[in-house]
């Protein structure tokens, strides 16, 4: 399971000390929304664990994107769909941006489960909007842009 590590002075009763802020993406929304109804429920809801809702889903589409790498595109997709994890228009036009998504979508989910097994902390999910990183320079709309 991931692990959280809290540092400061060990007062474990400063509960305003106490924070987490997820960087996240409006992707993590948009690949929630294409998902089947069962994982939207089991990742949404933040009534499960690392282990019962998140970890066997994220271990599916890993599966699925290795075994797809060397595929053709149409391959992919259609592992993608048949687990329940479609990319919606990101599958075919930018296949980088649906694995991109799911990997924001399932951070979104443990930090609800986070959020709910420690009270006392507080936990924040933030949206930067557009950032020209390589995944967006390789696009041909934002090459060139800094």
């Amino acid at each position: 399971a991931p692990l959280l590590r809290c540092d400061g002075d060990g007062d474990d009763d400063d509960d305003d000390s106490k924070r987490i802020v997820v960087v996240t993406s409006g992707l993590s929304p948009l690949m929630m929304s294409y998902a089947r109804p069962s994982h939207r429920d089991a990742l949404s809801s933040g009534d499960g664990t690392w282990d019962d809702a998140i970890r066997p889903r994220m271990d599916q589409c890993l599966e699925a994107h290795v075994s797809a790498e060397n595929a053709p595109l149409s391959t992919r997709i259609e592992k993608f769909d048949r687990i329940g994890f479609p990319g919606g228009p990101f599958a075919e036009a930018a296949p980088d941006f649906h694995m991109y998504g799911l990997a924001k979508m399932f951070g979104d989910a443990y930090m609800k489960i986070v959020a709910r097994d420690y009270p006392t902390v507080k936990v924040a999910s933030v949206d930067p909007g557009l950032v020209y990183t390589d995944l967006i320079l390789r696009m041909p709309k934002y090459r060139g842009k800094e």
